[in-house]
């Protein structure tokens, strides 16, 4: 994998930011356009998640935010997501090429890992608030917060 496939879909990834903030109710603006944005994507089907995601999601949710939830009500959202979207995970392979465009792009290990699960998946856009993404140079950064 290169970052060159020609195949590439429509679907946009949605980072992990995003969802932290669709379902944490004490982000107030951004609490408000992530879950507008959510259901957008939900509704019209153009988005995916990654494994990565959801672990991701589940952690902050449960222990970084102001008020954390319990964790049966984080299972119940990262089962909602893995229904609501397609979900794509990433093996071995996935970590060696995430490795290696850290190593070229000098972007931090868990946005080169999405990269590429994207890669492997023909998805060339992610929509998230990191700045960091801008440092895979095939990859389509959409901060829909802006």
């Amino acid at each position: 994998m290169t970052g060159t496939n020609t195949t590439k879909n429509s679907f946009g990834l949605i980072d992990s930011n995003l969802l932290v903030y669709a379902f944490d109710d004490t982000q107030g603006e951004k609490h408000a356009k992530a879950k507008a944005f959510l259901r957008e994507k939900m509704a019209e089907g153009s988005a995916c998640l990654s494994a990565q995601n959801l672990a991701e999601f589940h952690f902050v949710m449960t222990q970084k935010v102001r008020r954390p939830v319990a964790v049966e009500k984080s299972r119940e959202w990262v089962s909602s997501l893995a229904v609501s979207f397609d979900v794509h995970s990433y093996s071995f392979r996935t970590v060696l090429q995430a490795v290696e465009y850290q190593a070229l792009t000098h972007a931090p290990f868990w946005d080169a890992l999405l990269a590429a699960i994207m890669e492997e998946n023909h998805v060339d856009t992610v929509y998230s608030e990191d700045a960091d993404f801008k440092k895979i140079p095939w990859l389509k950064v959409i901060n829909p917060l802006a």
